[in-house]
């Protein structure tokens, strides 16, 4: 289940900054996917609530922004937005096209509690 690999490393990262800015909650957290991955973000949001029973992150919200594909067309020098996954461009048709963003995965956003200018 690909989900849960992602959703796994997701929750590894928003625990070990947890632990090092010394949170003690969290209530939210939002990443983004590009589209090329196709994940389902209800399940994902699933797969979290389940993994972080018993963390700082239990009860958290998991919401999850998925970017469409952007491509460059070396055939026409435009950049477009696909809303599925076909290498094409999405002007001109040409398969001649680089692959720009949709692979990503990254925190954008957690709501915390805690202090985070504790003393060391």
């Amino acid at each position: 289940m690909y989900e849960f690999a992602l959703t796994n490393t997701v929750n590894n990262a928003v625990q070990k900054l947890c632990l090092n800015a010394g949170w003690s909650k969290i209530h939210r957290v939002m990443v983004r996917v590009g589209g090329m991955r196709k994940v389902n973000p209800e399940l994902m949001s699933f797969i979290f609530s389940a993994i972080t029973k018993d963390t700082p992150a239990e009860g958290a919200i998991l919401s999850v922004m998925i970017v469409p594909p952007t491509f460059y067309c070396y055939a026409c020098g435009r950049r477009g937005y696909r809303e599925d996954t076909e290498f094409q461009c999405p002007s001109c048709g040409s398969r001649n096209v680089q692959l720009l963003s949709g692979l990503e995965l990254s925190l954008e956003v957690l709501e915390v509690e805690g202090n985070p200018f504790r003393d060391e």
